[in-house]
């Protein structure tokens, strides 16, 4: 006597047939968008579990079900492509925002002064100086960012960040000898 399936074993079943039949030409096309074997391999399952999910979303009047699995699948490619260039541009933007950022001397002016000496220090700068380098450093701006927000051209925020720096390691300098 057959055994009855149960609609979840029969969703199961279906499922599990579908995966033999498409799975392995769904792997061959996504490999073609993303070459990393193992993320495509994720993009095929997720196809999948979007068939599992949403069983109703696939109209085999409009695509056969591979044409179906390969639009899903070219979608979550095409957004896995882009959120990891997003990432990488974005790592790439804050790595050079923190590697211009960073003052090498800045660990051992740590351990020399504390901030009302940073703060004295600050004050003995030209307002326009001081507001470029709080800008650039406390702000963490970039050089062009700290040019907007002064409204000046990007050569004129360079300088008065140098200029402000120099300012600064004179007046510290002269401070720590004393």
């Amino acid at each position: 006597m057959p055994h009855a399936h149960s609609p979840q074993q029969a969703a199961a079943d279906a499922l599990t047939d579908a995966y033999r039949q498409h799975a392995v030409r769904l792997r061959w096309f996504v490999t073609r968008i993303i070459v990393d074997r193992h993320l495509a391999e994720d993009i095929v399952h997720e196809a999948f579990l979007e068939l599992w999910i949403h069983p109703n979303r696939h109209d085999p009047e409009r695509a056969d079900l591979q044409s179906w699995l390969r639009t899903i699948a070219h979608r979550r490619a095409i957004d896995r492509i882009r959120s990891i260039e997003s990432a990488r541009h974005r790592d790439l933007r804050m790595g050079t925002r923190e590697h211009r950022g960073i003052d090498h001397t800045t660990d051992r002016w740590d351990v020399l002064f504390t901030r009302s000496t940073l703060r004295r220090a600050l004050g003995t700068l030209t307002d326009k100086q001081r507001d470029a380098v709080v800008l650039r450093y406390l702000g963490e701006q970039s050089v062009p960012e700290v040019a907007r927000q002064l409204g000046v051209t990007v050569g004129t925020a360079k300088t008065r960040v140098r200029d402000g720096l120099i300012a600064l390691r004179t007046h510290l300098e002269a401070a720590a000898a004393a």
